[in-house]
């Protein structure tokens, strides 16, 4: 992720110096120069729903994690689907 994303997440240059206690024109030289590597730190801490990556499962962004019946599909490269145990009948 880029600086420029990182502040449009943020909510703009505006509300990226806020939560800084920086001026906006700031963190407007961070597009140019990148993010302080300190202010990047408390960035990181202060809003991590920013910085947090989708989980990647067998190189598919957002897929939901393997059910019981198909647990080696986590594997790269593999996609076997186990098979599930029948239910009794009375």
């Amino acid at each position: 992720m880029d600086t420029q994303e990182i502040i449009t997440r943020l909510g703009g240059t505006a509300k990226a110096a806020a939560l800084c206690n920086v001026t906006p024109s700031a963190v407007s030289q961070w597009i140019r120069s990148g993010i302080p590597r300190a202010r990047l730190m408390f960035l990181t801490l202060a809003r991590p729903d920013i910085f947090a990556a989708p989980p990647v499962l067998n190189g598919h962004p957002g897929r939901q994690p393997p059910s019981p019946t198909n647990i080696l599909d986590t594997i790269p490269g593999h996609s076997i689907v186990l098979p599930t145990t029948p239910k009794a009948t009375p």
